[in-house]
């Protein structure tokens, strides 16, 4: 997140139409998967490619100097700033792009990078700092997992640094801004399982973090990122006590707001997988509901808790809540796999209230919409469709999900069929094979 000091002044901004030059920086060590790609989107529209390297052993710099970057060295001390900024005082440009090399774009929103700057300068002259941007943690497969924001592409100016050794925050002179918001999505691979594993990032992260935390032990920033780095290590046990300081704690401001929706959401979701507290889930899913209302994860995590109570009306309400939620595009920040858990949540608690009609309609927008072969849902499917005019109702309905012509398809109706124990329907769709084998 953005942070704001006190200086005067940014410096001169370029006009619209003035040449304006933009560097790219990034700091690495040991990227040869990543470098080539995460200078590949920045060709067309970067007068210079700035990489520091903080002691590779690997081919990333040979790669970088053949692809025409300017490479620097910096020996590493433990802190992301002093290397960052190290970069910033190399770069020429009027403004940088400053991503890190498992990030990149697509060169359709690459370009769209200057004239979004040179709109942001027309409108707020020299108070023109930064832009703010879409930035998406994705998945090994491309899913996305969330979309948050942050400022990556900025003014040059000797006022704009980089500040803590880890999770590092830019420092923009007071009077800067607004920070202007667009739609460019930066891409993350680096919280992904296989990166992980291959750089070893977040036994980094926790080695930094707890070392920051023995020079600053009360820091409540340092003790919220080393529970996130714990927890996603699968340190559950240790993450837990540092969300718990976080909720005791008191603060203001975007960043805080933030540090305690994560402490929430990991502390129910540690709950509910434990049985023994299912009561302490429930009644922090329920403050959470009510802190954050306009946050999909917690009325996601408040309808489970009602629903496994078998309060469906209760959950009915809350889900359909975060359904408009997600209708109206509020997901920024949210966990997108909550989205479809969403639609098969809605679909059994209709069930459970009886309500066919609306039970279908959900369950067969999930199967459409993310996952055909959740086999739960196309047994709700199943279930809601079988009736006394024939199992052909049923066929005709599901041919808009599966093909019928197609093996893996129809092997899993034909399962569906005997689970469910709708003969009828067994027997059609074992004729339907028989006439396409």
């Amino acid at each position: 997140m953005t942070r704001i000091i006190e200086e005067s002044t940014l410096g001169e901004n370029k006009r619209h139409g003035a040449g304006l030059r933009l560097s790219q920086c990034m700091i690495v060590k040991n990227e040869e998967k990543n470098i080539e790609r995460a200078l590949s989107w920045a060709k067309g529209i970067a007068f210079e490619q700035i990489v520091v390297d903080t002691g590779s052993t690997d081919r990333t710099i040979e790669i970088a100097e053949r692809m025409g970057a300017k490479v620097f060295h910096f020996k590493w001390i433990d802190d992301f700033s002093a290397a960052k900024n190290y970069a910033l005082g190399l770069a020429s440009g009027d403004w940088i792009a400053f991503l890190d090399a498992d990030e990149y774009m697509s060169a359709e929103h690459a370009r769209l990078i200057i004239p979004l700057i040179e709109k942001s300068i027309a409108l707020y002259g020299n108070r023109s700092a930064a832009l703010n941007s879409k930035w998406a943690h994705i998945k090994d497969d491309g899913s996305i997992i969330q979309i948050e924001r942050q400022q990556r592409i900025f003014i040059n100016s000797p006022y704009v640094r980089y500040e803590r050794p880890i999770h590092e925050e830019l420092e923009f002179p007071a009077g800067a801004g607004p920070i202007t918001e667009n739609n460019i999505l930066i891409i993350h691979t680096g919280y992904s399982q296989y990166a992980y594993a291959d750089t070893g990032k977040r036994e980094r992260n926790i080695a930094l973090l707890k070392k920051a935390l023995r020079s600053d032990p009360e820091n409540i920033k340092s003790k919220c990122y080393l529970a996130e780095a714990l927890y996603a290590f699968g340190k559950i046990n240790e993450a837990l006590p540092l969300y718990r300081e976080t909720l005791d704690k008191t603060g203001e401001g975007i960043d805080w707001a933030r540090f305690r929706a994560n402490a929430f959401y990991h502390l129910i979701s540690a709950q509910m997988k434990n049985s023994k507290t299912g009561d302490e889930a429930f009644a922090l899913a329920e403050q959470a509901f009510h802190e954050f209302p306009d946050y999909l994860n917690f009325c996601f995590l408040y309808g489970v808790a009602l629903h496994e109570q078998e309060r469906f009306k209760d959950a009915l309400d809350v889900f359909k809540k975060a359904e408009k939620l997600v209708a109206d595009g509020k997901i920024e920040n949210q966990k997108i796999d909550n989205i479809a858990a969403l639609y098969v949540y809605l679909a059994r608690t209709c069930e459970k209230l009886d309500n066919s009609a609306e039970a279908l309609r959900y369950a067969a927008f999930y199967l459409q919409s993310f996952n055909k072969r959740h086999y739960g849902m196309l047994k709700l499917c199943a279930r809601m469709l079988r009736s006394n005019e024939g199992p052909e109702n049923t066929v005709n309905f599901l041919s808009n999900i599966y093909d019928f012509t197609d093996a893996h398809d129809g092997e899993l109706l034909l399962r569906c069929a005997k689970d469910t124990g709708d003969i009828a329907l067994e027997q059609l769709i074992k004729g339907m094979n028989d006439e396409h084998n």
